[in-house]
């Protein structure tokens, strides 16, 4: 099976330094029973030249070794340090036996972690034992994880499948699309420990998010004291676009006191063109209509979070978290629209300014208990989060001259507003409860109650240069849904090889909605999401994971917003008020290994998609285009992704990524369109970091993302190559990063959609290419204890606000 893997990653991967030999063995303690997770360390002379970590068998493994001699030490937080000389001149096989000591209130341990590591419900990446971390933000880090692929406009994908939900140390985080871009590519990423990617989620976790969960991790310390980092950063593209932070934590006895400050200034100059190909259908109908767009925007968003906690006793701790995120983003559009008859043509240009701005307040009351010696863990939790945006929009469309591109006359002028207003609270408890050692018990309970407010004001400018209510554009929605949820699963280690973990989880949701005080949506439904976990691990670093899961995807709350926003008068996205859940099956085999060659991880997936939503456009009449989110259909897809660590060189470390897969969608919209798609998937990634000075520690990694061509629904979506190059150079607590996106400009988005005799052909740009300049240091003990991480209800509710 090896050789058909590497033959399949030929086109991705270098060619291999051939190994000479092998030094690899097993650590046990004084009843030769295996030890697990013992961190495993190898030096030349004074030099670490590799670290691996135990797997649950107590292997170990270090390939590509040269004849010599070399330190091994072994470190296990239960056991006494372990060093010895190894004399390495054949394929060598020391085993080990640890000493156990006395129990340890802390220990300290900062030996390097593998860079992949495969558990039964996820693959997690450790970033930060990677170059990835320096000068970057936490949404460069997504782009760059294993097994996810992100867009322009936010979405995030994971092994092709969009829908995925980001958490933040195991805490459900705020937004979705551009609005949680723009939250993650604000927060510098130099304190990221790892992101886990779990594509089955078991069930303790909330069953929304088809495609899985993103939890990114950050770096936890041990001791007292204060600690913090700050960071600044500068990005040119078109424009210049600042950022800074600050974070800051104090442990003093029984109180931890936390607070992260950012701010940031993202500007853009994205560029748009749409051509929209008409039927024809008479000497004077409309063939061809093209749209091109010039935006300048600016978005400020600041941000900051207190966190308090105190332990009342060793088993016992309460806390709160107050947490505030805002947006102002101001945007000028103009929109110059060319329509082709055949006898003559036309030109007008739209001018669109927005101010949209938004804040979010939420508070968290936690309370975690032990409750015995076996074990016995309670957490419980009260959320409530307010949530306000004001949308206000003024768009005047004036047809122009064809010659001189003079303004005639104004041929549409109309503005908006479309307010809303979000509350929710919640409630939850988690119980968890070790049978013994083998066996362990997790369940609990949520219940959450939201409250949403939407206002949509149309106004048009009369000939008396007066504003006048449209009554036929502008709507009052009122939304309200409550989900109830119960959940169970138990874990089992029936021997050193085999484990599996079950678990269910029930969920109750009542929705209601009224459009101008008529209830157009009831909805009261009960589903039932069982997962399954089923893992083998080999007697060689070798681990297979079968999952089964079923997942959620609810409408975001702005999606069922009635609101319009205009490119051009006659062009426009709109809310969709009756989106209705899509409920995500998922099949998967995981098989992660490690050879001479380097670490694989190998998937294969499968999933069913129903009644999937998607932004779709339509011809609502005349000539007009809009597009809106509609469940059209069902999606049904299968994957194969490969990803691949090696140490190429004690100076080069190389990742690679590849995805393939076959999805076929099926449905209809608009009445009459009909959507009968198969397509194949194809995406291939690289990371390499090259060590170009240790001595000066300075590094430079490259980084390739290529998309090909593919349909999804019946978008035809061309290629799309991102690239990026960095420079690091560290000095004591600084790091210093100088990097540049896009060379090329091929970082472009190519969509062309055929709506029944009708074909649309958009090309946007993001204005992507770009060089920054970052600069983190970070002061204070580097052993500090960190916040705890909890998993505060409201951002279940945050995740939908956008």
């Amino acid at each position: 099976m090896h050789k058909i893997l590497q033959a399949g990653l030929l086109l991705l991967l270098p060619h291999a330094v051939s190994a000479q030999l092998s030094l690899k063995g097993k650590v046990s303690n004084e009843n030769k029973e295996p030890v697990e997770l013992a961190i495993v360390s190898i030096k030349k002379g004074n030099v670490i030249i590799g670290n691996t970590i135990t797997d649950s068998l107590g292997h170990y493994q270090f390939p590509d070794l040269k004849n010599g001699a070399y330190t091994i030490s072994v470190k296990n937080i239960a056991f006494k340090d372990t060093t010895f000389l190894a004399v390495v001149d054949a394929n060598t096989l020391p085993d080990i036996s640890l000493r156990r000591i006395g129990d340890l209130k802390e220990v300290v341990v900062t030996a390097k972690k593998p860079v992949f590591q495969r558990e039964i419900d996820r693959l997690r990446f450790n970033v930060g034992e990677t170059d990835l971390v320096f000068g970057n933000n936490i949404w460069d880090v997504i782009e760059k994880t294993p097994l996810v692929n992100v867009s322009s406009d936010g979405t995030i994908q994971i092994s092709g499948t969009s829908g995925a939900i980001v958490y933040i140390n195991n805490k459900r985080k705020v937004l979705s699309g551009n609005a949680l871009k723009n939250y993650l590519s604000s927060i510098p990423s130099d304190n990221l420990d790892a992101i886990e990617v779990i594509t089955t989620p078991p069930s303790k976790y909330d069953a929304e998010g088809g495609a899985g969960i993103i939890n990114i991790l950050t770096k936890k310390n041990k001791e007292e004291g204060l600690v913090g980092n700050t960071v600044l950063s500068s990005r040119q593209t078109a424009v210049n676009s600042q950022g800074a932070s600050v974070y800051l934590n104090n442990r003093q006895g029984k109180w931890n006191v936390y607070s992260d400050f950012s701010m940031g200034n993202r500007s853009r100059q994205p560029e748009f063109k749409k051509d929209i190909y008409y039927p024809a259908s008479g000497t004077k109908s409309l063939l061809h209509r093209n749209i091109t767009s010039n935006t300048d925007f600016q978005n400020l968003y600041p941000g900051a979070n207190l966190g308090i906690d105190r332990e009342i006793n060793e088993n016992h701790v309460v806390g709160l978290l107050f947490d505030y995120a805002g947006s102002w983003h101001k945007e000028t559009r103009d929109a110059f629209r060319r329509d082709y008859y055949p006898d003559t043509d036309s030109l007008s240009k739209t001018n669109n300014r927005d101010n949209l701005s938004s804040q979010t307040f939420s508070l968290n009351l936690n309370y975690q208990g032990k409750l015995d010696s076996s074990g016995k863990k309670i957490s419980i939790d009260f959320d409530a989060l307010e949530y306000t945006a004001k949308n206000n929009s003024v768009s005047k469309t004036n047809a122009l001259d064809l010659g001189t591109q003079q303004p005639l006359f104004t041929e549409d002028w109309f503005r908006s507003a479309s307010p809303q207003k979000i509350s929710n609270q919640s409630v939850k408890v988690d119980f968890e409860w070790p049978v013994n050692k083998r066996v362990g018990v997790e369940f609990g309970s949520k219940l959450s109650f939201s409250n949403i407010d939407n206002t949509l004001l149309f106004e048009n400018r009369n000939g008396d240069d007066n504003w006048v209510k449209d009554l036929s554009r502008s709507n009052l929605f009122r939304y309200q849904e409550n989900i109830n949820s119960l959940y169970g699963l138990i874990k089992h280690m029936v021997s050193a090889k085999w484990s599996y973990q079950l678990g269910l989880r029930l969920e109750n949701t009542v929705a209601t909605g009224w459009l101008e005080g008529v209830k157009e949506v009831d909805r009261n439904y009960v589903n039932v999401f069982p997962t399954a976990f089923l893992k083998y691990t080999t007697s060689q670093n070798r681990s297979f994971v079968l999952a089964l899961s079923s997942r959620i995807t609810r409408p975001g709350y702005w999606d069922v917003n009635p609101f319009r926003t205009y490119t051009t008068d006659q062009t426009y996205f709109e809310g969709n008020p009756f989106l209705s859940p899509s409920k995500y099956y998922r099949q998967e085999l995981n098989h992660t290994f490690s050879s001479q060659n380097g670490t694989f991880s190998v998937q294969f997936a499968a999933g069913q998609l129903l009644d999937e939503f998607y932004a779709l456009p339509y011809n609502p009449s005349g000539n007009i285009i809009a597009n809106k989110k509609v469940n059209y259909g069902n999606k049904y897809s299968y994957s194969n992704t490969i990803t691949y660590y090696n140490q190429i060189l004690p100076w080069w470390k190389f990742t690679g990524t590849t995805l393939t897969g076959y999805v076929v969608s099926k449905g209809k919209y608009a009445n009459d369109v009909i959507i009968d798609n198969k397509t194949m998937l194809l995406s291939i990634s690289t990371n390499q970091t090259f060590t170009l000075s240790k001595k000066e520690s300075l590094f430079c990694t490259v980084i390739a993302n290529n998309t090909f061509p593919v349909t999804i629904v019946n978008t035809a979506i061309g290629n799309r190559l991102e690239t990026e190059i960095r420079l690091r150079k560290s000095s004591g607590p600084w790091n210093i990063t100088l990097s540049a996106q896009d060379l090329l400009k091929s970082n472009k988005d190519r969509y062309k959609v055929l709506l029944n005799e009708l074909s649309i052909v958009d090309m946007n740009y993001y204005d992507t290419r770009s060089a920054a300049l970052s600069v983190s240091y970070s002061f204070g003990k580097s052993s500090v204890k960190s916040k705890r991480d909890r998993d505060a209800g409201y951002e279940a509710i945050k995740q939908r606000l956008s």
